[in-house]
């Protein structure tokens, strides 16, 4: 309820666009969600990246963002200071689009985000929960892929023919 319809498909408009790059990274906890949501992309579509947690190594992936590319940032309670230097630095000296995924606290970083998609978190018990974040990348992710099943269904099937057999063993 928190994200509307036309919201959730300008986010996927913007995921689905092969002319922008698509870079990823959530916090602590949440950068599992955000590396579930770049490794279906990479198999989606070219040009998608999943940022190292290590900030020294954010310049490198600043320095290859263009004007038309899209950060995707998972940000939840206990919110990261990197994670807002990240999200000001991409938006403002890259000019990159800033996609927030947080709570209805709401992170820092919706200062800068072009769409924030708050989703809820409160579980009832002393952790908070991810579910909501989940479904809301899965339903992402398969608008996404099916926007040109042809298309996505050829990647996956040149993605999987590329993979090591299982089991395979150098000799």
């Amino acid at each position: 309820e928190a994200v509307t319809s036309d919201q959730f498909r300008r986010v996927c408009d913007l995921l689905a666009d092969e002319s922008r790059a698509v870079h990823v990274l959530g916090g602590r906890i949440s950068d599992a969600l955000g590396l579930h949501l770049s490794r279906h992309l990479r198999q989606v579509r070219r040009g998608v990246s999943h940022l190292p947690s290590d900030p020294e190594q954010w310049p490198e992936y600043l320095l290859r963002m263009r004007g038309k590319d899209v950060l995707v940032l998972l940000d939840f309670r206990r919110y990261q200071p990197a994670l807002l230097q990240l999200a000001r630095l991409a938006a403002r000296e890259r000019k990159a689009s800033v996609i927030l995924i947080t709570d209805r606290w709401m992170s820092p970083i919706s200062s800068v985000a072009r769409e924030v998609l708050p989703v809820p978190i409160e579980s009832g018990a002393a952790w908070d929960t991810s579910v909501a974040a989940l479904a809301l990348i899965e339903a992402m992710i398969v608008d996404v892929s099916d926007r040109d099943w042809d298309a996505t269904r050829k990647r996956i099937q040149s993605w999987d023919a590329l993979r090591p057999p299982r089991g395979a063993r150098e000799d």
